[in-house]
């Protein structure tokens, strides 16, 4: 008798802790899509070695990945970081068992639709997930042409990131509120990005400690509200960071 569903929910919502494998180059949750099933997967384990286990595993088809510890109290984000990249199911991993569980009998999502619209956190979990497995795919180290369905990835991120809506961080000005000046990043080559983001998720891990305001923006504005001294946009910098020109924006609009 494997383990049931019943027994993993109750691990995933009750122990002391468990490790999550994480992808390097999204800095989220590594995540699979099922073959058969088309769920869209999150993996979590008992312990350090299993996870560890895995990592190696992965290493040789160049997947590269990094074990997050999330303790109790830390669950409830973590879930909520599962709805919002769009995850479905949870892939248990406990010694020999593997048990796969549909998120929504982990945690239930948070009802916004009682909110009036302007105050309902931005959310894009199609385009979280779409950036998501482009990346993983797109920065695997290996030759391009060994790269699984990068163009059907990088449609389906196109139409996803047409249709979005994203955030920008605007900077406040205490003594001129008219004032308005727009955070940038700088790549190690000094280029200068300016950053915008898919979801409040993206936007507070970049906005912790600064006194910023958020403005909700289309992606066919995107254009008019690029800063003069900025080469490029950055979607989701402490994410799955793509980086794109007004040109490609441009294009992408059509």
């Amino acid at each position: 008798m494997g383990m049931s569903i019943e027994e993993a929910v109750k691990q995933l919502q009750t122990r002391e802790n468990f490790f999550v494998a994480y992808s390097q180059v999204t800095k989220l949750p590594y995540v699979s899509c099922d073959e058969e099933t088309f769920n869209d997967q999150a993996w979590v384990f008992a312990t350090e070695e299993e996870i560890k286990e895995f990592g190696k595993k992965n290493l040789e088809n160049k997947i590269l990945l990094m074990g997050m510890r999330y303790d109790r109290k830390d669950y409830p984000r973590f879930y909520g970081t599962l709805y919002a990249i769009g995850v479905n199911s949870i892939i248990w991993n406990d010694g020999a068992e593997r048990v796969e569980v549909e998120i929504e009998k982990v945690a239930k999502q948070a009802d916004f639709s009682k909110l009036e619209p302007a105050k309902r956190p931005l959310l894009n979990p199609t385009l979280q997930l779409s950036g998501i497995y482009f990346m993983q795919e797109l920065r695997r180290p290996i030759e391009l042409e060994e790269k699984k369905n990068l163009r059907e990835l990088e449609e389906e991120l196109l139409v996803n990131l047409r249709k979005a809506e994203y955030i920008a961080a605007v900077e406040v000005n205490d003594e001129d509120p008219k004032k308005i000046n727009i955070p940038y990043l700088k790549s190690k080559e000094g280029k200068i990005l300016q950053p915008i983001f898919s979801d409040v998720m993206e936007y507070e891990k970049f906005a912790r400690g600064k006194k910023l305001k958020m403005v909700k923006v289309p992606f066919v504005k995107l254009p008019e509200l690029m800063i003069q001294q900025a080469e490029n946009y950055v979607i989701n910098p402490m994410g799955f960071n793509l980086v794109l020109s007004k040109e490609q924006i441009t294009k992408i609009i059509g």
